[in-house]
């Protein structure tokens, strides 16, 4: 195969995985707030249980890009399918408050391991079939797919909560079923990584237990290093704060909301099914659509402050629903969502490539846990601040402030476009090709990388 049959073939499964690893975890999401609140928890109990999500993912989302990094991205991401396997099938059965607690905090285990060995793969087995090949293209499909089977998910998981084929109570009801189906969804996944993430041979040396134990540490501490150095780098990493705080505002709030508004669990499920995939199709839109906005806004760093407004109308569109009621209420819900996960689709692959841009090889899977640690510090904080703020003021009112916060992050933005300034020549060591894909503006080329 040639290269750019290679790179054809990498791309391909790049998506797929991609594809498979949101659509369990997507069609879970579509009835588990309402899943738990049928089972007896309040708002506030299920706030502190994904808090404890969030704060199990912060813990280990260093560690484990370190690990990937220093041992096997394709090991790490098969750990991580096999545990969220476990998890969702046991969120099918739990009925109490420490249960879920339990289920929740393996679901963090899985997240954390998940989060950054699949795109490190991809984009270092590109730069070493062409050192010059375009990562944006394939960024943006995984992007595309991934919203497609979150919005895929979303709908299946609420359709199976509305069918009246379950018992309303037992083992197995109808908000419990798409649990089950994503686990079998799970096993598909951990099938396909183990089978289709080639990768190369670590040395025999390098995974040794001593090694290991020596060397992700080591990773880590680097990974952090160079986000603190590089001003560029650490602004990026500080901008998907407020996007953890927005997502959050959105999963957990929404679906009580829509059961404020119907008053049967079962329907809000599927009524919330509808409106998320409403919103992932957008964020597949957005996707798709973020290259071309790269190109006619002057550069990736422009489009992703086009981006990331368009995100903050999402929510600050849902606090105007405060007012209204009944099928309109639902209507302007699904617009704030299309608003929002647009701006979500057209943000991500650019801020993405603008990352890699700054990071190397030894350090990649690391700085995207950065990320998603920076992400999830946004959700875990809002998982406890926002059921407080909703039930003193309103949950339209929770959705404003979320609005807002993302919009105030454009401001860190300002700076990195400085086209008099060229970067260093790092020498052999560079993850930078001096010839860069022919898609990528001047302006982008002279990203400053001060402190690499």
């Amino acid at each position: 195969m040639d290269a750019d049959g290679r790179l054809s073939s990498l791309r391909r499964r790049f998506v797929l995985i991609s594809a498979l690893n949101w659509l369990p975890i997507a069609m879970a999401m579509a009835v588990l707030i309402v899943l738990m609140d049928s089972r007896g928890l309040d708002l506030n109990v299920i706030g502190l249980i994904l808090a404890l999500y969030g704060l199990t993912t912060v813990v280990l989302e260093l560690p484990t890009g370190g690990l990937a990094d220093v041992i096997s991205r394709r090991g790490v991401l098969a750990v991580s399918a096999g545990v969220g396997t476990v998890a969702l099938a046991g969120a099918a059965f739990a009925t109490a408050a420490w249960q879920f607690t339990i289920l929740y905090m393996l679901f963090g285990v899985a997240r954390a391991l998940s989060s950054g060995p699949a795109e490190a793969w991809y984009v270092d087995s590109v730069k070493a079939v062409r050192a010059d090949a375009d990562i944006r293209k394939g960024l943006a499909a995984a992007s595309v797919a991934g919203a497609i089977a979150l919005g895929s998910g979303t709908i299946i998981g609420g359709s199976l909560a509305l069918l009246p084929i379950f018992p309303e109570s037992g083992p197995v009801t109808a908000v419990s079923a798409p649990m089950l189906l994503a686990t079998l969804l799970n096993l598909v996944l951990l099938v396909t990584v183990v089978v289709g993430m080639r990768e190369s041979t670590r040395p025999r040396t390098q995974v040794r237990l001593r090694a290991v134990v020596a060397d992700v540490p080591r990773t880590v501490g680097s990974g952090i290093a160079l986000g603190v150095r590089n001003r560029v780098l650490a602004r990026l990493l500080l901008t998907v704060f407020p996007v953890g705080v927005a997502l959050t505002s959105v999963e957990l709030l929404t679906p009580r909301r829509l059961l404020d508004l119907t008053g049967d669990s079962g329907t809000s499920a599927g009524v919330y099914g509808v409106i998320a995939a409403i919103g992932f199709a957008s964020h597949a839109v957005g996707a798709s659509l973020s290259s071309p906005l790269a190109s006619l806004s002057g550069g990736a760093v422009r489009g992703v402050v086009a981006g990331t407004l368009v995100t903050m109308l999402g929510p600050v569109s849902l606090f105007a629903t405060g007012g209204l009621e009944g099928t309109a209420s639902v209507v302007a819900t699904a617009g704030g969502y299309a608003l929002m996960f647009l701006g979500l689709g057209l943000n991500g692959p650019l801020h993405s490539e603008l990352t890699h841009h700054q990071v190397e090889s030894k350090q990649r899977a690391t700085v995207v846990s950065i990320k998603s640690l920076v992400m999830q510090g946004g959700g875990s904080l809002s998982n406890v601040t926002l059921p407080l703020l909703a039930g003193a003021w309103s949950i339209p009112g929770a959705w404003l402030v979320a609005g807002l916060l993302v919009g105030a992050s454009a401001v860190l933005y300002i700076g990195i476009y400085r086209p008099a300034e060229r970067p260093p020549d790092h020498g052999p060591e560079q993850d930078e090709p001096a010839s860069e894909p022919s898609d990528r503006t001047d302006a982008e080329l002279q990203l400053p990388r001060s402190g690499r």
